[in-house]
């Protein structure tokens, strides 16, 4: 008997010790955690009471843990904190369960909580990309319109050191340079990821230890999203069988990543500065510029042009400095209706309508990539073509002025107008206003306005008048094999033989 009871008191004993251990494991993790959170939050000047962040709460393990340890920061004098939730419409009854969760955690704590429900399948569709970009546009956005509302001072998002390592390695087999590498930063003046350097297993420990039961999102165990097969094949595929610890080579990578782009982004800002000129950027400064300065410059460029940073791959990069290699003249497309063409030194970029008639000025583009045919433009009828040579016919119709002939690939962006203020040409004998030109032809001063042009877009320079003189642009030669022809007819009165 006493030896029975001398076992279980040391069974006991062995029990109590193993479970002050757990107890002790637990306090170090969630103390990791804690103290983490709090020296970030304090690095950016955030453990203040008058501060104000709006965190992104999906219901899940890990912002369900940032949102419990800011809540507990906050009570010992750290930010206001409001919880944002976006029901994005994905999972049916599934996703309005992960609302209310969300709702009722922050009731019982006394909270702010906004929240927003979304169709985002039905976005998806209508704008034609992933359900998967299509949730974090909408996502994005709702949390920005937040933010703005309740004058918050950051968006906070729980990512960790998992997602940044997933992150990195989806856009490693995307294709990206050190800007992409970077990937996440803890704080870009309005998104802050304090959890951005502890792992997931750390943010596991510590709701198991505070107790909380966070809701589960089937989606992100689907395999036939790309993220996710990286999540659940590529990263445990690596640490089996090459590197256990490649999430912290993947997170070292990202952060030295992050310090040369930033290195790199200002020395491009100066350059940017450097280069910028009347009408665009000097090709000068920019030829004399490193490949990797000059693709942040053209980047930069882009994105002061269009707003549209995003919209910007390496093949377009490619477009925009080939031109600044070209001889003479050049242009090339860009996407969403943008051209960019060279000319006099001088990079610039300009956005045209889509084969659009503009009632308040009448300009229409000329397309190049096909046969295309402008009907009763003044009471004339344009043909545009593209030929590999001129035939005896088309020699005619060049000196008879029927046709204007050029190289194409020396030729910028032209448009079909009619006169404009400031309108000039380049003749032989240097540039003269279109004013001059017209006075010395001895064009009616009543015709003028309603002459047909062909004009450099978005510029004063003109490269044809219908019928009459053309610019020195472009000319053709023996050596040309790309040539653009644009021919018109108009009824003439029957003594009118100037052919304009």
């Amino acid at each position: 008997m006493e030896c029975v009871r001398s076992s279980a008191a040391a069974y006991s004993h062995r029990r109590g010790k193993r479970a002050l251990r757990l107890e002790c494991l637990f306090l170090y993790r969630e103390h990791i955690l804690l103290k983490n959170l709090e020296g970030i939050l304090r690095a950016h000047d955030f453990l203040n009471a008058s501060r104000t962040l709006l965190v992104a709460c999906s219901g899940g393990t890990d912002s369900l843990a940032l949102l419990d340890a800011l809540e507990r920061l906050h009570s010992a004098g750290g930010a206001r904190v409001i919880a944002a939730h976006y029901e994005h419409g994905i999972r049916g009854a599934a996703s309005r369960a992960d609302a209310r969760f969300v709702m009722d955690f922050c009731a019982a704590r006394a909270l702010p909580f906004v929240c927003e429900s979304g169709a985002v399948p039905a976005y998806a569709r209508t704008h034609k990309i992933s359900l998967e970009m299509a949730a974090r546009i909408c996502r994005y956005d709702f949390l920005h319109r937040a933010a703005k509302e309740h004058d918050a001072d950051a968006i906070v998002l729980a990512h960790h050191a998992d997602d940044l390592a997933e992150t990195v390695l989806l856009r490693i087999l995307r294709g990206t340079g050190p800007a992409g590498l970077a990937a996440m930063r803890v704080f870009d003046g309005v998104h802050l990821r304090p959890l951005l350097f502890l792992t997931r297993a750390a943010i596991e420990a510590y709701v198991e230890e505070r107790g909380l039961s966070p809701r589960h999102d089937a989606t992100n165990d689907a395999l036939d999203v790309r993220r996710n097969r990286i999540r659940h094949e590529l990263l445990p595929t690596l640490r089996a069988q090459y590197n256990p610890a490649v999430g912290d080579a993947l997170m070292r990578l990202s952060v030295l990543a992050a310090e040369e782009d930033d290195l790199l982004a200002a020395l491009a800002r100066a350059e940017y500065s450097r280069a910028r000129c009347e009408g665009g950027l000097s090709i000068e400064v920019l030829c004399a510029l490193h490949p990797a300065l000059q693709r942040r410059v053209l980047r930069l460029f882009w994105a002061a042009e269009t707003q549209a940073a995003q919209d910007f791959s390496y093949l377009h990069e490619e477009r925009l400095r080939a031109l600044l290699t070209a001889e003479g003249t050049a242009h090339a497309e860009m996407q969403g209706g943008w051209h960019a063409y060279s000319r006099y030194g001088v990079l610039a970029l300009c956005r045209l309508p889509a084969h659009k008639d503009a009632l308040e000025n009448r300009e229409i583009l000329l397309p190049f990539t096909r046969e295309y045919a402008i009907m009763n433009f003044q009471g004339t009828e344009f043909h545009i073509r593209r030929l590999n040579r001129m035939t005896a016919d088309d020699w005619r119709r060049m000196e008879a002025r029927e046709a204007v002939y050029a190289d194409c690939m020396a030729l910028p962006p032209l448009v079909l107008r009619t006169r404009r203020e400031g309108d000039h040409m380049q003749l032989p004998v240097g540039r003269k206003k279109l004013k001059e030109i017209l006075i010395d032809d001895k064009i009616p001063r009543e015709e003028r306005d309603a002459m047909p042009l062909i004009a450099l877009a978005d510029t004063h320079e003109i490269f044809w008048i219908a019928g009459g003189r053309r610019s020195i642009l472009a000319p053709v030669t023996e050596s040309t094999h790309d040539i653009l022809r644009i021919s018109y007819t108009k009824e003439r009165e029957p003594n009118d033989e100037r052919g304009y």
